[in-house]
């Protein structure tokens, strides 16, 4: 890892951006992002895992890269196909080391934001608190590698929508990918600590669930109906629920002489 490339990452992504469209330098920037990505993202994965502690520090260490990896390996031909669509047909060597070159930027700020993200831990944080400061850390190296990915696309016509294009990829995939691989805090309440969480829907489904929180607009979770659901069918008697054995055959008073009309609340 070329520690004036990192520099350059650093203080110049202007320059890098420039160097990864002209062709320049291409191999250098590329292997130097590989490096950066290796050692920031393991390194802040390994600090958010170490809230929990024991094996969920290497599992964080490994998934943190792993998402972000996969995200490029996803991002990179999109990127390809919609610069090409708007008027930027760049060799495909070009956008991996421009997308290559924007992830190892933002895993350089996830580094920079480990020590303080750690000593908040080693301090008592929270669970709920220490998910929201990894994930502003998050949002910072994310518009790290935004800032290069944007600077890449130059001057030109259509420079606006090519540059709305990526970010909508980018985040879209890679919040997908994040979300696939969690956990990375691990809950405390958890006895065990999996490598992957049970899926849960989508990226987008949790965006909207919380959405919908935010006005106070509360869904049930799917799973608590199953479970109450088995409770309930475990807890009936063999000839049918405790309503179905105990109901007579006429009106009842909860009725009000109204049983063939329509359903019951029970039905409801």
């Amino acid at each position: 890892m070329s520690a004036a490339v990192v520099s350059r990452l650093l203080r110049a992504p202007a320059e890098v951006a420039a160097s990864c469209r002209e062709d320049r330098d291409i191999r250098a920037i590329a292997l130097a992002s590989l490096g950066a990505i290796a050692l920031g993202s393991a390194v802040f994965g390994g600090v958010i895992g170490s809230f929990r502690g024991k094996e969920q520090i290497l599992y964080a260490a490994v998934k943190v890269p792993l998402a972000m990896l996969i995200t490029l390996a996803l991002c990179a031909p999109a990127f390809h196909a919609l610069a090409a669509v708007l008027g930027r047909p760049w060799p495909m060597r070009s956008i991996i080391a421009l997308v290559l070159a924007s992830a190892g930027r933002s895993s350089l700020v996830l580094l920079a934001f480990a020590p303080v993200l750690w000593l908040l831990i080693d301090l008592g944080l929270g669970y709920h608190a220490s998910s929201v400061a990894a994930w502003l850390a998050y949002a910072a190296a994310g518009l790290a590698a935004l800032g290069v990915l944007v600077r890449g696309i130059g001057a030109g016509q259509g420079r606006g929508l090519t540059a709305l294009a990526f970010m909508a990829v980018f985040f879209a995939v890679g919040g997908q990918a994040a979300w696939m691989l969690r956990p990375y805090l691990g809950r405390p309440s958890q006895k065990e600590i999996p490598f992957v969480r049970a899926r849960e829907g989508s990226f987008s489904d949790a965006l909207v669930r919380s959405c919908r929180s935010a006005l106070g607009i509360y869904d049930e979770d799917p799973r608590s109906l199953e479970r109450r659901h088995k409770a309930r069918s475990s807890s009936d008697p063999p000839g049918g629920s405790p309503a179905d054995v105990a109901t007579p055959v006429g009106p009842t008073p909860v009725d009000d002489g109204a049983a063939s009309v329509g359903p019951t609340e029970a039905a409801r």
